[in-house]
């Protein structure tokens, strides 16, 4: 059996954290945001390359703020669109 010096043992602490980003960078790639921001959370509480989460759970801040103000607008144009059918 080769010995690896490369190789240090995962703690159950990093191997939760791995699999915690893992999960919110999956979520965050098929654009699910909050799902993604979620585990981003749980993976924050573990206080392991803090900057480095805080970083996702911004862009997912920012990607959500953008989302809301797209919904706001639309919510706004069908309203419109219906005054407008029932004043025609």
């Amino acid at each position: 059996m080769a010995n690896h010096p490369s190789e240090s043992p995962v703690s159950p602490t990093q191997r939760d954290f791995q699999e915690f980003m893992q999960r919110g960078d999956d979520f965050f790639k098929i654009e699910l945001l909050r799902p993604a921001r979620a585990w981003y959370n749980k993976a924050l509480e573990l206080n392991i390359e803090t900057d480095m989460v805080r970083q996702r759970i911004a862009e997912c801040d920012r990607m959500l703020s953008f989302e809301n103000k797209v919904v706001g607008l639309l919510c706004i144009v069908a309203a419109i669109l219906l005054i407008a059918l029932f004043v025609i």
